[in-house]
């Protein structure tokens, strides 16, 4: 009966004189149409509507989001981030200036409001031909509301007889298109289900000065560790293979070959676990990035940007390096920078890294700990939670290292110690696994 109603709707249309051909394809294959095929479950015949409306209005952004609604529902996912990224490639609207479509002409306007359910007066009840609509046209409409520049008035047009043209994305709509992305390339990634790797390095055994004495008081005193050797990831954990075995992802800038970034370090610890590993110690990290180096930074004293991924001149926080730029604005895929002495990339900047330790809070833990192998404070307490905590008040933080792209230079250098809440997802913190060597 629909489809018999749109093929009366195309003639009364066509010979009424007032709509040429291509107006009555763009009205049959309108946003409204889409939408209504879209909340029936009926996402082939959305799709369709949709794809018909786009032949005719290719970049509409509304259009572009609801095809792209449409193809995650179909389970078209790389399509679907297609679409999101066509958006995102416009313009942002410094306002709400639009062109109206009429049958009339075209009109220069403000939009006040995107829908507004409304009764269509332009519905002539006693036309012969209303019989056919009636159904369709018994309570509200779909409406824009806007402002005409030209009259100064308010108006409301139809949707399904109406188009607007936009001159960007609206900030509001641009953010919500960056979260659908994001949800999209989640779901590119798990259908993926790449098998994880983690490709060990073997740091020798050897003995360093761990700390500085240029840095925070929590990196003094210098003092003299030796490690055993170990295994260490030569690349921080990618998002493709934490998904894989975790079953979600955290993180907030999505990509299979990015790193898993917001992770908290039980997430951290939880992973490495279910790869039969382990967290690295923060001395096995120090001694890692170090390579053997003691300078403030493992490739010497000079930053070009060419060394690490760190909140540089395209960073939008307040803490950047406006002088620098290392050509990423967020964190960078693995391996996009060099690696150190011992084969090991991005241990300074991209993310931060979680280690074992607890960061003392009460004590000085680099004044009393062991040389060899030093585990650090409470070692034997995994996590800190309820009658685990008697007696270790102070134990709520974990230790991370290394530096991130939302962060300034210094917090790369090799001694640098940040630490947060074991459970905090915070904000470009990701890891990478260790393990020990077979006897």
């Amino acid at each position: 009966m629909q489809n018999q109603i749109r093929a009366l709707t195309l003639v009364f249309m066509m010979f009424a004189g007032g709509v040429n051909l291509a107006s009555a394809k763009e009205n049959l294959g309108s946003l409204v149409d889409g939408e209504k095929a879209f909340l029936l479950g009926e996402f082939g015949e959305a799709e369709k509507i949709f794809d018909s409306a786009l032949e005719i209005d290719p970049d509409n952004y509304i259009l572009l989001k609801a095809q792209a609604n449409t193809k995650i529902k179909l389970k078209k996912f790389i399509e679907a981030e297609k679409l999101l990224n066509k958006i995102l490639s416009m313009p942002l609207a410094t306002g709400r200036d639009i062109l109206v479509h009429t049958e009339d002409g075209l009109l220069e306007a403000e939009l006040v409001d995107e829908t507004v359910m409304a009764l269509d007066k332009a519905i002539k009840t006693d036309d012969a031909f209303s019989k056919f609509l009636k159904k369709d046209h018994e309570g509200p409409v779909p409406h824009y509301r806007v402002f005409l520049k030209k009259i100064g008035k308010m108006k409301i047009f139809p949707k399904s007889r109406t188009r607007i043209e936009y001159s960007g994305i609206p900030a509001a709509t641009r953010e919500k298109v960056e979260t659908l992305r994001v949800d999209v390339m989640k779901k590119i990634i798990s259908a993926e289900q790449t098998e994880p790797e983690w490709e060990p390095v073997v740091i020798p055994a050897g003995c360093f000065e761990m700390g500085s004495e240029l840095g925070d008081p929590d990196e003094r005193p210098v003092h003299k560790v030796c490690v055993s050797s170990f295994k260490m990831a030569k690349y921080e954990v990618r998002q493709n293979f934490f998904q894989t075995i975790m079953g979600y992802n955290p993180s907030q800038y999505v990509g299979g070959d990015m790193p898993v970034d917001t992770v908290s370090w039980e997430g951290a610890r939880n992973y490495c676990k279910k790869m039969g590993l382990r967290l690295p110690t923060e001395a096995e990290w120090e001694y890692a990035i170090r390579g053997g180096t003691q300078g403030e930074y493992y490739w010497g004293d000079n930053i070009t940007g060419k060394e690490a991924n760190f909140c540089d001149s395209n960073c939008d926080l307040n803490n950047r390096e406006s002088n620098l730029t290392d050509g990423f604005k967020n964190s960078a895929p693995v391996g996009s920078f060099p690696p150190n002495a011992f084969g090991l990339y991005d241990m300074a900047g991209n993310v931060s890294e979680w280690v074992l330790d607890w960061m003392a809070i009460n004590e000085n833990y680099y004044l009393m700990g062991p040389t060899k192998n030093p585990q650090g404070p409470r070692p034997e307490l995994d996590t800190c939670s309820g009658v685990d905590c008697v007696g270790a008040f102070s134990i709520t933080q974990k230790v991370y290292r290394g530096g991130a792209w939302n962060q300034g230079i210094s917090s790369m250098r090799s001694a640098n110690r940040k630490d947060a809440h074991f459970q905090l997802k915070a904000d470009g913190t990701g890891f990478r696994c260790a393990g020990d060597l077979k006897p």
